[in-house]
């Protein structure tokens, strides 16, 4: 019978593609059955606070979400279907960053799968936070004219690219990972968040000019400051960077990327209710949103997502097979020049 709750190894014990910078233990075992990792959400592994702060996150929104159908009608009203649909993409996210962290481990292939899994919900995010933003947080005075029209369409593409730009950059380069990884990554996440934010950094403009403030802003202010702080954490490796090994369990810049993650996708619900009670009104005003504007573009992204998780998963077959080619034909030549 296998053991289900083995202890963990250093990073000599576990293939290349598993390692992490300056992370040197806490390592899980490869090649196990599902349920081993499953069950090491309940084992102390370098991996570990990953799952549960997303997982934490995840239950946290639904939770909220449950409060919000309290007071809104989510699902029959269609003033509320962006807040329903935005909250769902966080949902997903959450789910993905959750078990792509808890699963990643069990070989090659399942790591590359699971991280393009991971790609694909903060992709979806991207476009549910604009489906938010632009309904509920933008101001009359932030008038885009026929540009409105193409916004959703253009979040959409946005998302997509977000899952194909860091899935490129996972099958494209080999660890140690080299610094343009991170600008295929940061980058595509970049072009989403600075569509995403206009209508709240055009609020934070004017509060500067005339300060006005609402009750929304300083919940978006705080949500704006997550998400730089999250960026410092996950293209820094610090601290682990000046420790090497001390933060291997608790505390490296992964586990504090996602703290940050998960406060910017609470602060920004925060904001949003207060952005919904306050201008009620007028929100009500407006043409409703439609179906395909809101729920349309969430189920969208998430089939686009899902063929480039496809694809790139295909991809990765054949990448790890180079992979192993080449370590036979290594093996054939060092046994040749010993002989």
């Amino acid at each position: 019978m296998v053991q289900l709750m083995k202890p963990t190894v250093s990073k000599e014990h576990v293939p290349l593609l598993f390692h992490e910078p300056h992370v040197l233990s806490g390592f899980r075992h490869i090649h196990q059955p599902w349920t081993y990792y499953f069950l090491s959400l309940f084992q102390i592994h370098n991996e570990c606070l990953n799952s549960w702060t997303h997982l934490i996150a995840m239950l946290l929104v639904i939770k909220k979400m449950m409060t919000f159908s309290k007071e809104f009608s989510l699902f029959t009203d269609p003033y509320m279907w962006p807040l329903t649909s935005g909250i769902i993409s966080i949902v997903i996210l959450y789910l993905c960053s959750s078990l792509a962290h808890c699963l990643q481990s069990r070989s090659e292939l399942a790591h590359y799968t699971c991280f393009m899994f991971d790609y694909a919900g903060i992709g979806l995010y991207g476009i549910g936070s604009i489906i938010l933003h632009y309904n509920y947080c933008m101001l009359p005075s932030f008038n885009i004219g026929i540009l409105q029209s193409w916004i959703i369409p253009v979040g959409v593409i946005l998302g997509v690219c977000v899952c194909l730009c860091c899935s490129i950059s996972k099958v494209r380069y080999k660890r140690p990972y080299p610094f343009i990884r991170k600008v295929w990554q940061l980058g595509s996440v970049g072009g989403i968040y600075a569509l995403l934010i206009l209508p709240i950094a055009h609020r934070v403009l004017l509060m500067i000019l005339t300060s006005e403030w609402d009750k929304g802003l300083p919940h978006h202010i705080e949500q704006m400051i997550w998400f730089i702080m999250a960026g410092f954490f996950f293209g820094s490796d610090i601290p682990q960077r000046f420790f090497p090994g001390k933060f291997d369990f608790l505390g490296h810049s992964h586990q504090l990327f996602h703290i940050c993650i998960m406060m910017v996708s609470w602060k920004q619900l925060d904001g949003i209710y207060e952005d919904i009670v306050e201008w009620k009104t007028s929100l009500y005003e407006k043409d409703p949103p439609t179906f395909s504007s809101t729920f349309g573009a969430i189920f969208l992204t998430i089939f686009i997502n899902l063929i480039v998780v496809v694809i790139f998963t295909e991809s990765a077959k054949q990448f790890i097979n180079q992979g192993k080619s080449c370590e036979r034909k290594t093996d054939h030549i060092s046994v040749k020049k010993k002989n």
